[in-house]
């Protein structure tokens, strides 16, 4: 039975988001494995380009490195840390997090599990990680997607082949989200950082920690990936289920469907809305929305001047002015009309899939008479051609967004109509 799946990209105002990246409940679940072995045909209408976790920011190919590279911590379904190359995850509460309250520094100590392998049989050590940390700082590596919170690190000290300690010079929470890839220091060490980013490797890599690897890509074909053997001696012994995943890809996203309405895939992803719109699940097939966690926003500038305008943004030192603007800003309307509902309102920029931090408790309602109220109790008053101005000056702005985007042209427009 083909798995069709769509990801929504949910849009946001003024970190006031349209629509968060909480996932949506589903009636799916999948079934436990029944048996070892057999292949997954997946089926996408993007063709990844660049299978590098560092500077490749494609969603195909990062669907694909998932299942190539390993990382130090992994989170499940529910979001929650789990160790994947390492022994344990690290916190306060076990003791490999320490935090010196008095200078505002933290260390944080890891172990990796002992006999890992790259897929070539190479042993992989804390020299890996090392040497990932230090590509990743390197001036001279271009284009690397998040530096943030690697610069934090003042040093790694390798106590030995397993057991590190990095070294923060500022108390970083994210921890935990640094290092989702390890890299092979015996395959990259030789090729100089300028040209790291642009080197062949990361069209085909060939020396990979993963579940799976490459074993066949024909480039905007088909990416056949077959089981890592030394992967099982990671990850508690556990090895994958599958012998091998095939992703097939289409010229565009129309195929794609009639491809998994005919069976020719088991899975199928990415699918837009208006592809969606002609399939339902029925015995034959499911149709699975979920959503990221991210969300899109228009982000007030306040850049002061104004390059555009060489004055003073409008809401300098006036908070209720961007009050004002948030309650006027109908979000429940524009996610049912450009998101059919599929989107939730965010009330906050943390997804509400993020039990822990998220507040359920807080809203931020639509309310065009209270936006009135404040303007006016702000000194905002209205003219005779209908703008309010305060002080000499207009309230009047120009909203700018992306081209080639039909969605958040969409939107653009009916923000403006608003």
């Amino acid at each position: 039975m083909p798995l069709i799946a769509s990801c929504n990209s949910l849009p946001s105002v003024h970190g006031l988001s349209l629509g968060t990246a909480s996932p949506l409940p589903s009636p799916y679940q999948p079934e436990p494995a029944r048996h070892e072995g057999g292949t997954l045909v997946v089926g996408d209408w993007e063709s990844p380009t660049n299978f590098s976790p560092l500077f490749n920011e494609e969603v195909p190919a990062a669907q694909v490195d998932a299942l190539l590279y390993a990382g130090l911590v992994r989170f499940d379904a529910n979001l929650q840390p789990v160790a994947d190359l390492v022994q344990r995850v690290p916190t306060l509460q076990n003791g490999d997090v320490t935090w010196n309250h008095a200078t505002g520094t933290m260390d944080v100590t890891y172990r990796l599990r002992p006999d890992l392998r790259w897929s070539d049989g190479q042993p992989l050590t804390a020299d890996d990680v090392i040497f990932t940390w230090r590509l990743i700082v390197n001036p001279k590596v271009q284009g690397v997607l998040s530096p943030d919170g690697y610069a934090s690190i003042s040093r790694i000290d390798m106590h030995d082949s397993q057991r590190f300690t990095l070294h923060f010079d500022r108390v970083y929470p994210k921890y935990l989200n640094l290092f989702p890839a390890v890299l092979p220091q015996h395959r990259l060490a030789a090729i100089s950082p300028e040209q790291l980013p642009g080197d062949p490797f990361w069209a085909r890599p060939d020396v990979v920690s993963g579940p799976f690897k490459i074993s066949e890509l024909i480039p905007d074909g088909h990416i056949t990936l077959v089981r890592n053997d030394t992967w099982s001696q990671g990850r508690s012994g556990k090895r994958p289920h599958l012998d091998s995943v095939i992703y097939k890809i289409y010229p565009e996203a129309g195929q794609l469907r009639e491809a998994a309405r005919a069976g020719q895939v088991a899975v199928a992803l990415e699918l837009p809305d208006d592809q969606l719109a002609t399939l339902s699940s029925s015995a034959a097939m499911t149709v699975q929305r979920r959503s990221q966690l991210a969300y899109e926003q228009v982000t007030f500038n306040q850049a002061d001047p104004n390059p555009l305008t060489g004055q003073a943004p409008l809401w300098k030192n006036d908070p209720a002015l961007l009050q004002a603007l948030r309650r006027a800003i109908d979000r429940p309307a524009l996610v049912k009309k450009f998101f059919h509902d599929q989107a939730q309102v965010a009330d906050s920029p943390i997804p509400s899939a993020l039990t822990q931090y998220h507040d359920p408790d807080v809203a931020l309602d639509f309310d065009l008479s209270g936006a009135r109220k404040l303007l006016d109790g702000d000194g905002w008053s209205v003219g005779t051609d209908g703008i309010r101005s305060k002080n000499g000056r207009r309230l009047s702005f120009q909203l700018v967004t992306a081209l080639g985007s039909p969605l958040r042209d969409g939107i653009s427009q009916d923000l403006i109509a608003q």
